[in-house]
């Protein structure tokens, strides 16, 4: 579902932002860096720390190798990138992999998309080739059932954003949308196989049934209004609480051996509180971070890109 959401998202980010000249790749490289770095960075600190800390105490992790190698691949997103530049997954930063994938679509997405748009053409063909070969591999290769398929469901949820936007101005049958998102959301409901993971071929109707909602979502309010601020507040944490929720989780597992549910509910709630104060110190700054970044290189901030997103929209 999360990349769903993150190529929906993307395609909405690029056709809304890039209407305007002064948007630029680099605006939206420099985005996209702010926005995964800001709360990246420590996260990978933070976890070679603990590691290191642990270990110093003679308490070992269950997790991948933990050395400077391996922390300066998964720093620079190389953890099983399929060439000779990619290494294995740092302690335990195993889920961030996903991390990594998403970085390099994000590239190499944007890149492509300002090249059919007829901008920067040298610049973004620079840009797209180094960030090509993880989502291009994921793509291509690997059984129907793993995940090397996401890019796939990443491209079909990007897609899907076109879809919907041409169809919200031909004033969509909600009652129909409404019908689609339960038959698409039971069929693929059915189709899982308990345990495992969505597949290639299970795709389709995934991406069908979010489409469905956000067609339907554009007319009447499908979560209570009352719920609003709790998604929120959840949200605005969540990305951090991915980074850093496995360490925490396999410290505390190390520490109190005796399994119970006091033990998993203890982990589950310092875990999103850590996650809740990682995201107030680092996370929440990615604007400010970004608007930094397009400083130093001469670009104009956030403020002076939608307000001049805001006159080109007046003008049409």
């Amino acid at each position: 579902m999360f990349f769903v959401l993150s190529g929906f998202l993307i395609a909405y980010t690029l056709d809304g932002k890039s209407r305007a000249l002064s948007y630029t790749v680099i605006d939206f490289g420099v985005e996209r860096f702010a926005r995964i770095y800001t709360a990246y960075l420590p996260a990978m600190l933070f976890i070679g720390i603990a590691t290191l800390v642990l270990r110093w105490y003679g308490v070992e992790m269950s997790g991948d190798p933990v050395n400077v190698k391996t922390f300066i691949g998964n720093l620079l997103m190389q953890q099983n990138v399929p060439c000779c530049m990619g290494v294995a997954t740092f302690g335990t930063a195993g889920q961030l992999t996903s991390v990594a994938l998403e970085f390099h679509i994000y590239f190499f997405v944007g890149a492509m998309y300002f090249v059919l748009r007829g901008r920067n053409f040298v610049l973004c063909c620079c840009i797209a080739a180094p960030f090509s070969f993880m989502p291009l591999t994921y793509f291509s290769s690997g059984p129907a059932g793993s995940d090397r398929a996401l890019f796939a469901l990443w491209l079909m949820a990007f897609a899907s954003y076109y879809v919907a936007k041409a169809v919200i101005e031909l004033k969509p049958n909600v009652a129909f949308w409404c019908l689609a998102l339960v038959v698409t959301t039971a069929s693929w409901l059915i189709q899982r196989t308990p345990g495992d993971d969505a597949s290639l071929q299970q795709y389709p109707l995934l991406v069908l049934s979010f489409f469905s909602l956000v067609l339907v979502s554009q007319h009447f309010r499908v979560v209570p209004h009352s719920l609003s601020k709790l998604i929120t507040f959840l949200a605005d944490y969540s990305y951090s609480l991915f980074l850093v929720h496995l360490t925490i989780m396999r410290a505390i597992f190390s520490l109190w051996l005796e399994p119970s549910v006091l033990r998993l509910l203890f982990a589950i709630l310092v875990s999103n509180v850590v996650a809740f104060i990682f995201a107030v110190l680092f996370e929440r700054h990615y604007h400010r971070v970004a608007d930094i970044i397009k400083a130093a290189i001469g670009r104009p901030s956030r403020g002076r890109l939608e307000a001049a997103h805001n006159a080109f929209l007046r003008a049409r």
